[in-house]
């Protein structure tokens, strides 16, 4: 069997045992070579990003609830589904035969005998692959026609998908229903499909601080950014090479762009992750001391690897908060960040995960979660200091109401606020593409605002 494909339907086992709290699609595969590893990706991600396409599709060939089929079985089947009906260069014979022989090595001879039957049956719906000019002109409301992320589709030997229309859509795009209804109510039904449509588009990797005319690169106007167009090593090599480089995308790089006009001394970074704004701080705020935080050990590591590339580099100074070092900053941060951890409904591209794991449980531990950081970092504030609070999420809860909460306790000190709407369809191309984003700046905060006790 192909190693990638082992790896591939390994890790989705591990999502369907766990679903929905499951994690991020594997990125580094060090076990594999570069082409079983980009293998293994794809598969992963597709069948993630699609899981109720997918389903929706399986089910039309299963004579029992997909409830009641077994983790590693629905593993072998979304995972087949996704190389049969997402992936164009995969020969039908290996998509089926090493997924029947991957689900008889897991389970039983029995196992690989459904399976084969139910991907021959997947593999027989698959009337016309289309491409995005033919798709585009078909009626969009279909229950037999599949979008892929091209702007092509398939169409259907038979109505698949539900008459509903907010639930076909969801099945359709992969989304939750209960999230594709938040949408419609908040947004309507036309923009709700854009942003669902927009979930399917592949997001283009956006690098900056590369060399201009760089060898697989391409030059994003009114930016100093390019898309990156080669492979995943060659991308590794070139960040090695030139150590100010960072992937970020531009949505994700306006917000700390809005505080160039701020001149901090002393900036806390208190959701560093591994530490892509730190590096755009320190870029952009030469002459300040870039305090990153980090709780995860693991993101820290990586932290830590970043503040040593920008000192390579000659950047800002970039130091890794440890212990108790934010203590000694009470009353000091000329610049606060909060890059808070949100529900990613903005970048659903990127993170194909993340829309499974939304829930209103999940929103109301975010909403928490988010104020609980504020209301930990706001004393390192200095007088007049200045609090940027950011997320990639679509969802007021998030946005609006968290900026309304912290206009109360900084002492109705009024924010500038801006939001980025998602744009870009199926096979639309990295020029049309962008990521969501909201971004509430605060300047002039008081200490005596700040030590205010919090409200809900």
């Amino acid at each position: 069997m192909n190693p990638g494909r082992i790896a591939a339907f390994e890790r989705l086992e591990a999502h369907a045992a766990s679903w929905p709290r499951i994690d991020p699609p594997s990125e580094e595969l060090p076990s594999l070579d570069a082409r079983d590893a980009a293998l293994a990706r794809n598969i992963e991600r597709q069948s993630v990003r699609r899981w109720f396409t997918l389903k929706a599709v399986l089910e039309r060939q299963l004579t029992r609830p997909w409830s009641k089929v077994e983790a590693p079985l629905q593993a072998a089947l979304i995972g087949g589904a996704a190389q049969l009906l997402l992936m164009d260069r995969i020969p039908e014979h290996a998509a089926v035969d090493e997924t029947v022989e991957w689900a008889k090595r897991r389970l039983r001879a029995g196992a690989g005998g459904l399976v084969n039957a139910v991907l021959r049956g997947v593999s027989g719906m698959r009337e016309t692959r289309m491409s995005r000019e033919i798709f585009a002109a078909l009626d969009p409301e279909a229950c037999d026609t599949l979008p892929l992320d091209d702007g092509g589709g398939w169409k259907l030997a038979k109505a698949v998908f539900s008459a509903s229309p907010p639930e076909r859509l969801a099945q359709k795009s992969g989304l939750p229903l209960h999230l594709l209804l938040r949408w419609i109510n908040r947004f309507g039904m036309n923009a709700a499909r854009d942003l669902a449509l927009h979930t399917l588009a592949q997001p283009p990797i956006v690098v900056h601080e590369l060399p201009a005319g760089m060898e697989g690169t391409e030059s994003i106007a009114g930016t100093d950014a390019v898309t990156w167009t080669g492979d995943h090593a060659q991308l590794l090599a070139a960040l090695q090479a030139y150590p100010a480089a960072r992937v970020q995308d531009l949505a994700s790089a306006r917000a700390i762009e809005s505080t160039r006009a701020l001149r901090p001394g002393i900036i806390v970074d208190a959701c560093a992750g591994r530490g892509t704004k730190s590096l755009q701080l320190a870029k952009l705020h030469p002459d300040a001391e870039v305090v990153a935080s980090e709780p995860d050990e693991r993101r820290r590591a990586s932290l830590r690897e970043t503040a040593a590339r920008a000192a390579r580099a000659g950047l800002g100074k970039i130091r890794v908060a440890e212990g108790d070092d934010l203590r000694e900053l009470l009353g000091k941060a000329d610049l606060l960040v909060l890059d808070v951890p949100c529900s990613n409904t903005g970048v659903l591209p990127r993170r194909v995960e993340a829309a499974h794991r939304m829930s209103p449980a999940s929103m109301e531990s975010l909403v928490k979660l988010q104020r609980s950081i504020a209301e930990s970092h706001l004393p390192l504030l200095k007088s007049g200091g200045a609090l940027l609070y950011a997320t990639c999420s679509l969802e007021p809860e998030e946005n609006e109401r968290q900026a309304e909460w912290l206009t109360a306790r900084l002492g109705r000190v009024q924010p500038t606020i801006e939001r980025l709407t998602p744009k870009g369809l199926p096979g639309g191309g990295a020029t049309s593409y962008r990521d969501g984003a909201f971004v509430a700046l605060w300047t002039g905060v008081s200490p005596q605002a700040r030590s205010q006790p919090a409200s809900r």
